[in-house]
């Protein structure tokens, strides 16, 4: 058997969620894989999903507060990050300079 054959799994021992979610992992690969290798697809894909967004920040106000919430939980978890980085610059640098004295 060569590496890039595939193998077939059986879906019996699955339950219904598993087998959902199995479903929806090779659709997902599916659709990456075609996306990679057809670039005219890809553009009409993201072409969709701009109107798509456009039409609901036009139409739906709950899509809109579900966006900035998520933007704000995001933004958080940057800054979180950022300061953590400091934080190690700064331990950093003083490590530094106390080898640099010793």
């Amino acid at each position: 058997m060569t590496d890039n054959q595939i193998t077939r799994t059986s879906l019996k021992g699955m339950t219904d969620e598993e087998k959902k979610q199995r479903r929806k992992d090779k659709q997902r690969e599916y659709m990456a894989k075609r996306r990679a290798e057809d670039p005219v697809f890809a553009e009409n894909q993201r072409r969709m999903v701009r109107e798509r967004a456009t039409l609901l920040r036009a139409t739906d106000n709950d899509f809109v507060e579900k966006h900035k919430q998520q933007c704000y939980i995001n933004n958080q978890k940057v800054k979180a990050k950022l300061n953590d980085m400091r934080e190690r610059i700064k331990c950093m640098d003083s490590f530094i300079l106390l080898e640099n004295t010793a």
